[in-house]
């Protein structure tokens, strides 16, 4: 297969101070022709600014939106900037290396109808939380409904399914998710949860890949640190295990 070159997209809220260390692994890579980030009105946007002057490289686009869209719309905005075919999402935060790419490009073919989704989100600094977000229980396998409402009340596959840092195809992405315009009040607390499930419910597949490794970085305002409970979360996981529920029960009828 031709080497083909893709794009990584960054939604951007508050974060400047970790982007450094996210854009100097992947700006070297020449099968990623740009990084995409856009900006959702941070109060360090300048020093956003800075950082990304500081590496000179036009491979960069850095977009701020005209008014704060929150997490979910945020995402499929950065996703809609994307001029290539294929992307990977990638949250602020977080740290893709080589091998991550690397284990992309080794996969034979890219399945239009398919989400690749990392094995492990490695924790750092230290260890504390990996046992939640390892997913190798699930390498090599698809995500399928059945699956889903099995491991639904797992805090592990909870990690699984509102996770997105992983490599899709953009149009298809895109035309899956335009079709829905949540409340992000509510939505945004599970916003990569509400994206996994909307794919899934759309006839589309999610695969884990063996050796899909990326950095996640724990700090206090991380999603995975807020441990609180919720009301809306709780409402948003009942809706999203409905959603699956009536999806699975009309394919068993067709």
């Amino acid at each position: 297969r031709m080497v083909r070159q893709i794009s990584v997209t960054i939604p951007h809220y508050n974060n400047a101070r970790f982007m450094r260390e996210t854009l100097e692994h992947i700006l070297n890579d020449e099968r990623i022709s740009e990084i995409v980030i856009c900006d959702d009105c941070s109060k360090d946007f300048e020093e956003l600014q800075s950082i990304v002057s500081e590496f000179n490289n036009n491979k960069i686009v850095l977009l701020q939106n005209e008014r704060n869209l929150g997490c979910y719309h945020n995402k499929l905005h950065s996703v809609s900037k994307c001029t290539n075919d294929w992307a990977i999402l990638l949250d602020s935060d977080n740290i893709i290396k080589k091998d991550y790419i690397d284990t992309l490009f080794n996969i034979e073919d890219w399945n239009t109808n398919t989400i690749y989704a990392p094995v492990w989100a490695k924790t750092f600094p230290g260890e504390r939380h990996s046992k939640f977000l390892n997913f190798s229980r699930f390498k090599n396998q698809y995500i399928t409904p059945a699956m889903y409402l099995h491991y639904f009340s797992n805090t592990n596959f909870k990690c699984l399914i509102n996770n997105c840092n992983y490599f899709f195809p953009v149009k298809q992405y895109l035309n899956v998710m335009n079709k829905y315009n949540y409340d992000r009040e509510t939505i945004d607390c599970l916003d990569s949860a509400v994206l996994f499930t909307d794919w899934l419910c759309n006839d589309n597949d999610v695969f884990v890949v063996d050796d899909l490794i990326y950095l996640h970085r724990c700090h206090a305002e991380s999603n995975y640190m807020l441990t609180e409970s919720r009301t809306d979360t709780k409402t948003v996981e009942r809706n999203l295990n409905n959603k699956v529920k009536s999806f699975h029960s009309t394919t068993l009828h067709t």
